[in-house]
């Protein structure tokens, strides 16, 4: 592994206090609006912060009036800050991490102020919600998205229980599509960059009747591989992503909508490439030779496992009823059914010898009611609601695992040779049944103070049934007689959540505000358990619990300043990981397989502040950015009756991260305007993996990014030449660590590399 710094000198959190690195962030307040007007405009007049209306309440608002830590970025500012898809998000959203999962290239994990889920197994809850116009995405597969025919992204951060269907204890991450307006519209985006990337994407809508509206987008994003497999020759790390989706909504008259959108997904990307970071000596059992060296790229691999699968298809229909009536009350039912299958492969070892190779089918489905009341008057608004889940997930994780026979069974390597090979499947599904109430009201005490208060009230159930047993052969056909876990189990949690919080307006342009609020995500079962060996792995695990202060500050300090800031401090219990687990299945006392655990780490501290800041100065120049400082620690981490919560931390939580954005816009005479960007992003030392390895441990890095964006006086077309990771800086995303399960097998998966494109946008 290359150990590359790119933190800029003078940049390091020693020198660059909380209260500068934070220069606030388009993802808080939208991207400065600093065009130079056109033409021959040179006037240099300060420019007034645009004003951003989000619906994070459920309700239109201007973000500086919600009282919450809340971000947004619309579908115009991602052209400028380079975002096509959700991995772009988190240099522009404190407190926010996501990735790819490892080994896949549109599973997404994500964590908001260091509370997540980095286990894409079934039946596992992720802890930051993502929504798609209201409809929760109950599975992280596929939810890596593409911004296809977005209007804005919002992120809320903290709990969300009391506002949204399905409870989020970590933040919500909300997609909000391209409304159908009254006049037919036309859009074409296309691009070209490194490594062959393509992509076009086009939507159209427009009225069919006098009350019936239809929209459609569809979108293809290609890309050659950043790395190889020396062994076939076939990329990996590539892209091939098509996504589509479809409108129809029924106005019958001013009060009433019926809007049906059904939306697809298809990856048919290639294996992500890794690095492997660790010469394995099992190798050299295969071959008589030396085993391979820990490799000098980044991306190339040497799989020899042959099913190199890492297919993803979802699909989703959503019919939302919408009923407006007088100026008080209206009403909303969301009805939605998505369903989804993931394929993948997994060569451990990424060598060319059958050590640890897995592959594996996932399913899933889910069927969801929301009622929706909405209530505003003067001095009185809220939101009420019923939400019901109706979801199942299953299917079979297939292990290989190649092991030296004098390890498994010594003194008969002349009988069995001197490998031997060992099959295991694990299989079951999850069904999930879940119920609640939930609502958030806001009352106006006086004319600049108001109380608000919320609650949730949860019910679900999980049963699990889960069958895995070794196999005799490699075609899994015929079990060999040991089963390690074979189980029939259900479980019921309820749980109330509460929200009290109360805002002031200091004066027209300041908002302040404090709040409580506590969270929830549902325990459940593990479908790898192995009962044989670790008789507590059937054993249901707890939910997690989260109750979290807040303090904060929303203030437009002049027409050109603008500063948001929030504190907060959490209490984290029963918190849920997913760990590796060697077992010995031949009773010799050498751990000759592992398994992934999943088990809950006891208590912890999550405490942090989030700066945003925004500055507007003139037409021609702006300053925007975010920084977030969080200290996460463990109270109690039970470990073989131990509380080790001393040598444990907090995964994907950064102690320091921060963006600064440079925004210039000039007129070029009389053909236009040129809007340019220049982004440094800075995350400090990171723990990827809750195995804490010294391997896959990420040091402080920082990425350069540009964009430059030419509009001509038309506006009716924009072309962007962007730049992504300028200085080429190597950065771990995620990896595995096997060595505490008995293989000597460390592997690391990256972040992109230096990256180019040229992007058009036309709109008609």
């Amino acid at each position: 592994m290359t150990d590359k710094n790119n933190a800029v000198p003078g940049f390091q959190r020693n020198v660059l206090p909380l209260a500068i690195a934070g220069l606030g962030c388009i993802s808080a307040m939208g991207a400065p609006q600093v065009s130079a007007q056109s033409g021959l405009d040179t006037q240099k007049n300060v420019q007034a912060i645009e004003e951003i209306v989000v619906s994070a309440r459920r309700r239109d608002e201007s973000l500086q009036e919600v009282p919450q830590a809340v971000s947004a970025i619309s579908g115009s500012d991602m052209l400028i800050a380079g975002i096509s898809d959700l991995t772009d998000l988190q240099s522009q959203v404190p407190g926010l991490t996501v990735y790819p999962a490892r080994a896949t290239s549109s599973t997404v994990t994500a964590y908001i102020r260091g509370v997540g889920q980095s286990d894409p197994l079934w039946g596992v809850e992720p802890g930051v919600g993502i929504y798609v116009d209201d409809v929760y995405l109950a599975r992280p597969q596929g939810a890596l998205l593409e911004m296809l025919d977005v209007e804005r992204v919002e992120v809320l951060r903290g709990p969300q229980g009391t506002l949204y269907g399905r409870n989020t204890i970590g933040g919500a991450i909300k997609y909000v599509s391209r409304p159908i307006g009254e006049d037919t519209e036309f859009a074409l985006r296309t691009a070209l960059g490194s490594y062959n990337q393509r992509d076009i994407a086009a939507s159209v809508s427009t009225p069919v009747t006098e009350t019936l509206y239809a929209s459609l987008a569809v979108g293809s994003f290609e890309r050659d591989g950043f790395g190889k497999n020396h062994l076939t020759g076939a990329e990996v790390s590539d892209k091939q992503l098509y996504a589509g989706r479809a409108v129809l909504e029924w106005r019958p008259d001013a009060h009433w909508s019926v809007n049906l959108a059904h939306d697809v997904v298809y990856d048919r990307s290639a294996v992500p490439g890794a690095q492997r970071m660790l010469a394995n000596g099992i190798e050299s059992f295969f071959s008589g030779e030396a085993p391979l060296p820990v490799s000098d790229h980044r991306y190339d691999v040497d799989n020899g496992f042959a099913n190199q699968s890492n297919d993803t298809d979802n699909s989703g229909t959503a019919v939302t009823v919408s009923w407006q009536g007088n100026d008080r009350w209206s009403f909303k039912s969301i009805t939605a059914y998505r369903e989804g299958e993931f394929k993948q492969a997994i060569d451990f070892d990424l060598g060319p010898y059958p050590i640890a190779d897995v592959d594996g089918e996932q399913r899933d489905d889910q069927l969801s009611q929301e009622f929706q009341w909405q209530y505003s008057n003067d001095g009185l608004s809220g939101v009420f609601g019923l939400y019901l889940l109706d979801a199942s997930a299953g299917g079979e994780i297939r292990n290989r695992f190649g092991l030296p026979t004098v390890l498994v069974a010594p003194g008969f390597e002349s009988i069995l040779g001197p490998t031997v090979a060992l099959y295991g499947a694990s299989g079951g599904n999850v069904d999930t049944d879940a119920a609640a109430l939930f609502g958030d009201l806001s009352y106006d005490l006086t004319d600049s103070t108001a109380l608000n208060l919320g609650g949730r009230f949860n019910r679900e159930k999980k049963r699990a049934v889960v069958l895995n047993q070794n196999m005799a052969d490699a075609d899994f056909t015929t079990p060999n007689g040991q089963v390690t876990a074979d189980f029939d189990a259900a479980e019921t949690w309820t749980d109330f959540s509460p929200r009290i919080g109360l805002d002031h307006q200091l004066n027209e342009t300041t908002l302040v505000y404090a709040s409580y609020s506590e969270g929830f995500k549902s325990g459940g079962f593990n479908i790898r358990a192995n009962t044989a060996q670790v008789p507590d792995s059937k054993n249901p695990y707890k939910p997690e619990e989260v109750a979290s202060y807040e303090f904060g500050i929303k203030a437009d300090i002049s027409e050109s300043l603008r500063v948001n800031a929030a504190a907060f401090y959490s209490d984290y219990e029963n918190i849920q990981l997913s760990i590796f687990t060697g077992v010995d299945t031949t009773g010799d006392g050498n751990k000759d397989s592992f398994f992934g655990d999943f088990t809950n780490a006891g208590a912890g501290v999550i405490r942090g502040a989030e700066l945003e800041y925004q500055w507007v100065p003139s037409s021609y120049f702006a300053l925007s950015g975010n920084a977030t400082w969080l200290d996460a620690y463990y109270q109690e981490y039970i470990s073989a009756d131990v509380n080790v919560a001393d040598e444990q931390k907090f995964t994907n939580t950064p102690e320091l991260a921060y963006t600064i954005n440079g925004d210039f816009s000039f007129a070029v005479t009389t053909w236009g305007n040129i809007d340019a960007r220049l982004s440094y992003s800075y995350r400090d030392d990171v723990y990827p993996t809750t195995d804490l390895s010294d391997m896959v441990f990420q040091k402080a890095y920082g990425l350069w990014n540009a964009t430059v964006v030419f509009t001509p006086v038309s506006e009716g077309w924009q072309l962007a030449l962007e730049g992504r990771n300028l200085s080429d800086e190597e950065y771990l995303n995620t990896g595995y660590d096997l060595r505490p399960s008995g293989f000597p097998i460390v592997s690391g998966f990256y972040g992109d590399p230096r990256v180019w494109a040229l992007r058009l946008s036309i709109d008609l």
